[in-house]
């Protein structure tokens, strides 16, 4: 029973959140001072009073303690859910001056009061309900009792913990929170949250049951443009874990709200057939966080979260879905291996209490190799020339790719394929045109081996005098007391140098270790050292002002620049460390009236024609995404993509997860957080080859883009052994 009303205490301090976030923002509702009022009518020691004399705790410790925990989980429930909502409405990215709540439903009475407010289930339906009089219609009494009849029942919206309808303009949000907690055990005798071991107990349980869920329980399954659908017998896998997962339980709950909210919406006509909606189900656990997120189209899926949750699954029911769900498992395995019906039953005919091995061997053939040459009509599909191997027309596409009017180029081919040799062999055959290629890379390694590219395998330097090469990190900018450092490689300099409040480092390892040394400490007093507090400029700030130093002084013309993706900060105010890519081209924007100056980019054009920033492995780094958006921003305020300024400007993207246009547009143009995901593409059922190479043009930011993709591996079959070593024990 404890355990219970700390629940409802936890749902109440959610709601408050909530309400106190749309006070805090005004935001335009229909609720009034309805809530106001029952608010009012709380009072937290009256609550408590009541869970202690329903537990029978007679002690007058035992029922401080129960205080303690009751105010506890008031006070987790209103961050929770202040936090909750405000992420959920910046995640729109609306307007909170345009946004309007035209249904709020949460409880604060009744067995929400702890029985200490009791107003009755019909009173506070009309409430609720009286919320849509003022909005699309006009709901007559007997109506309103209709309606209560009928959507009061389990699985109904009525008894949904957290439901609302947002509507921005013509676009419409159904949000359906059901809420649990994990509530500690006060049996036999409660346990003060004060004292430091019932804390570290309590967090090491809920460590526990993060560390108890797989890297896959944080997947994203987004079908929105991928044409995947879910299948009927989805029924049977939310049957099987339907108890043994409490956030996936409550979005099966919550599905069913949001289910019967919708019909309810269409019935009344608050909601057209052919209004935008977007329904967000959540099931919400004080730790974790369930969550499906669909359109119109895709709701049979909460039909069957309807369907389970009325119609409650017996013990037999649950035992008979585990068996099928294990089964289905088994089968699918057995079809994903060669030979696999063998592997599988030689993993479940493992005795018990032994640790032993399983080992199994396939083959699988029929690769495309990266040296194969293609067929003569895919070249001429392609429009290129005839009999080259496949890394070489992959190079020649990208080519082709750089001097089109495409602003963005999106290369998709596997690891090794030659995504970047082919853009450095075209920068290295334009040296006479000038170019800017700065080069993004989760990998701090893989930046520099960018500049071995441009290097003379037997000299060891630069292929040509005119090429100047620039990176930077951390430790580089730290060895010069924090000040902007970069360090550089040019066949025409030797020696440090500063310009434009930039120090520029030869490339030379015994420098740097000296120059790191003498940073490191600092004396405070005849007899004491200590390390040296500095304040330093940050690694874009860094490159971004070299790249300009460069330009403006007109040092070189062909500028290669690395950077670690990983070198992006978030700042105040919802800045970024990727402003400093404004640095670049700073002298030719009028700040006043915030317009390009023509004159000087084509000042700067003459002299240095192509600029190529590239972002590799964009998803190997979660600031990936927003790397490509700050260099979006870039180039559209700098208008570096049009013609009449006279650079040939590409934005490119390298990555071997993304391997279709609609993932691209899908993952790749919108910057809001993602958790870990997995790309994937259902292929057309009558599509009985995949070519080896592959163009396709579209949008993407609103500029012309192109992504080739290269399916190929470096050999014409592989060879796999897995060694599975398994521990049973008894359960």
């Amino acid at each position: 029973m404890i355990s219970e009303d700390f629940g409802r205490l936890f749902e109440v301090g959610f709601n408050i959140g909530i309400l106190a976030y749309i006070q805090r923002e005004n935001l335009s509702h229909n609720f009034g001072d309805s809530y106001r009022l029952d608010l009012q009518r709380l009072k937290l020691p009256k609550m408590t009073a009541e869970i202690v004399r329903e537990a029978n705790l007679l002690a007058s410790l035992d029922a401080e303690i129960v205080e303690k925990w009751s105010l506890f989980f008031v006070q987790k429930g209103f961050l929770g859910g202040l936090n909750f909502f405000r992420e959920y409405v910046n995640s729109t990215g609306w307007n909170l001056q345009r946004l309007k709540i035209v249904y709020c439903q949460c409880s604060f009475s009744d067995a929400n009061s702890i029985r200490t407010y009791n107003k009755g289930d019909k009173e506070a339906f009309k409430e609720l309900l009286s919320q849509l009089t003022t909005a699309k219609l006009s709901l007559s009494d007997d109506e309103i009792n209709s309606y209560i009849r009928r959507y009061s029942k389990k699985g109904e919206f009525l008894q949904a913990d957290t439901l609302m309808l947002l509507q921005y303009g013509n676009d419409f949000r159904i949000l359906c929170v059901d809420l649990s907690v994990f509530s500690p055990t006060l049996a036999p005798k409660p346990e003060d949250i004060n004292e430091i071991e019932v804390i570290r107990k309590y967090l090491m349980r809920e460590i526990s049951y993060l560390r108890s869920k797989s890297v896959f329980s944080n997947l994203r399954m987004d079908t929105s443009t991928l044409g995947v659908d879910f299948s009927e017998d989805l029924k049977r896998y939310f049957t099987a874990f339907k108890y043994k997962d409490k956030e996936s339980a409550k979005l099966i709950q919550a599905g069913s709200y949001a289910h019967s909210f919708y019909g309810f919406l269409q019935q009344t006509g608050i909601l057209g057939q052919d209004a935008e909606v977007l329904l967000n189900v959540v099931g919400y656990s004080d730790r974790n966080i369930s969550t499906i997120s669909l359109r119109k189209d895709k709701l049979q899926l909460l039909a069957t979260c309807s369907e389970i949750y009325k119609n409650e699954v017996t013990n037999k029911e649950i035992s008979d879905s585990r068996s099928e769900v294990l089964d289905v498992i088994q089968l699918n395995a057995a079809r994903s291996f060669k030979e696999g019906r063998k592997f599988v039953d030689s993993l479940l005919a493992i005795e018990k209490n032994i640790t032993k091995p399983v080992c199994h061997t396939e083959r699988i053939d029929n690769f495309v190799n990266s040296i194969d040459i293609i067929s003569d009509k895919l070249a001429d599909e392609l429009q290129i020339d005839r009999g080259l191997h496949l890394r070489n027309a992959h190079a020649q596409l990208i080519v082709k790719a750089l001097q089109s009017d495409e602003t963005y180029i999106f290369l998709t081919g596997n690891p090794g394929i030659g995504k970047t040799t082919a853009i450095a062999n075209f920068l290295k055959t334009h040296i006479d045109d000038g170019f800017l290629f700065l080069y993004v890379s989760p990998r701090k390694q893989v930046n520099l081996d960018i500049i071995e590219k441009f290097k003379d395998k037997n000299t060891g330097l630069l292929c040509d005098n005119r090429l100047f090469c620039i990176n930077t990190n951390s430790d580089i900018i730290a060895s010069y007391s924090g000040k902007r450092t970069v360090k550089y490689n040019s066949n025409s300099r030797d020696q440090n140098f500063a310009q434009k409040t930039v120090n520029f480092l030869k490339d030379n390892s015994e420098n740097q270790v000296r120059e790191n040394y003498q940073r490191q400490i600092a004396r405070k007093n005849e007899t004491v050292i200590e390390p040296a507090s500095l304040k330093t400029m940050g690694v874009l700030n860094s490159i971004c002002h070299g790249i300009y130093s460069l330009i403006n002084c007109q040092t070189s013309n062909n500028i290669v620049a690395t950077v670690s993706i990983q070198s992006l900060r978030m700042k105040e105010n919802r800045q970024s460390t990727l402003n400093y890519l404004e640095q670049i081209f700073q002298d030719t924007y009028n700040k006043r009236e915030k317009l390009v100056i023509s004159a000087k980019m084509q000042q700067i054009s003459r002299r240095i024609k192509h600029i190529f920033i590239m972002i590799d492995e964009i998803t190997g780094d979660d600031g990936g995404v927003e790397f490509l958006a700050g260099i979006s921003k870039l180039v559209k305020k700098y208008e570096l993509h049009k013609p009449q300024h006279g650079f040939n400007t590409k934005i490119i993207v390298a990555d071997a997860s993304i391997v279709d246009s609609d993932v691209i547009k899908q993952h790749l143009e919108d910057t809001s957080p993602e958790p870990d995901k997995i790309y994937f593409k259902k292929l057309p059922k009558n599509l009985d080859i995949i070519e080896p190479l592959q163009v396709t043009a579209f949008e993407f930011n609103r500029l012309p883009a192109i992504v080739i993709n290269a399916n190929s591996y470096p050999a014409r079959s592989l060879e796999i052994t897995y060694k599975i070593f398994v521990e049973t024990i008894k359960y």
